[in-house]
């Protein structure tokens, strides 16, 4: 039962993120992406402070502080620019098909930095899903959009985001993290509104409201993956982040009239296909190493 429970979570937090995308992306259109990327995260930010204080964890302790967390930060400001740009200057389709290569991106980058044991199924796992990457961005050919360069810049950071956070101090509270990586965008959506150029604007009620509802989608999608990888096994929740592109499909083609072509599709269902069969594979090793470890010590000792 609490797996079905945490499934239903993860679904949750999928959706609450792809409603966050959706009005990050119509919100772009009124305000200058850098701007509206200040404003969630000061909210967020805010929201997260509130919630630590609340939980009462200690913000301000040295270890929260060091430079691996810090580091992390900085990725997540990298990465959520490059994210919200994307969403401005391509169909939001596009986007969510894309961002669904970053397991890959995660487990490639684990075997380089990390070293951590990767067999030809997998490596070949990660080059279909950047076959499918290639087949939705078309890079050479008439249907190319170099601003969707954007979003494979933004799996990288999150990537690199994610491997940091596998050797951080798991002492470190989840409030505390979060609300360091909203402080951390700050100053990069500052930058970016300045070179920029563009004027910031004013929001009006009807652009307040927007902005409120993407700071509190955002808050709500993080807060349910969280319980919900922590309710559930990680064996049974995981496949189900991949609900968040058939959501982001369905919200470009309802709500921004987009038409995904069938490359586009192809494209999504190997990036799918690839990443459940690269986190299968993994957790069959896992599984073999566990045993294997069992039996050497269940074995008698002569």
């Amino acid at each position: 039962m609490h797996n079905l429970r945490a499934i239903l979570m993860i679904i949750g937090s999928m959706a609450f993120f792809t409603v966050e995308d959706m009005f990050i992306k119509q919100l772009s259109t009124a305000m200058p992406v850098a701007e509206v990327l200040l404003l969630i995260c000061i909210g967020c930010a805010a929201i997260f402070t509130i919630w630590a204080l609340l939980r009462r964890d200690r913000i301000f302790t040295a270890r929260n502080w060091r430079p691996m967390i810090l580091l992390r930060a900085s990725t997540e400001a990298v990465g959520s620019i490059a994210f919200v740009t994307a969403l401005s200057r391509v169909e939001i389709s596009t986007v969510g098909a894309v961002f669904q290569s970053m397991p890959l991106v995660v487990t490639l980058g684990a075997a380089v930095f990390l070293k951590e044991r990767v067999g030809w199924r997998r490596w070949s796992a990660i080059f279909v899903g950047f076959i499918g990457v290639l087949m939705i961005i078309r890079p050479g050919f008439s249907a190319f959009e170099p601003q969707a360069l954007w979003v494979l810049v933004a799996v990288v950071a999150v990537a690199a985001r994610d491997l940091m956070t596998r050797v951080m101090d798991v002492a470190v509270p989840s409030t505390v993290v979060s609300m360091q990586a909203y402080l951390a965008v700050l100053p990069a959506a500052l930058l970016a509104l300045w070179v920029s150029g563009a004027p910031p604007v004013a929001p009006d009620l009807t652009l307040s409201g927007m902005l409120v509802i993407a700071m509190l989608a955002g808050t709500l999608g993080y807060a349910l993956i969280v319980s919900g990888m922590r309710l559930g096994d990680a064996s049974a929740v995981t496949p189900f982040r991949y609900a968040r592109l058939v959501f982001t499909m369905i919200g470009g083609v309802l709500v921004f009239g987009e038409r995904p072509d069938v490359m586009t599709y192809l494209g999504s269902a190997l990036i799918i296909a690839s990443g459940l069969y690269s986190f299968l594979r993994e957790r069959k090793l896992a599984r073999l190493d566990r045993d294997m470890l069992m039996a050497d010590l269940e074995a008698p000792r002569v």
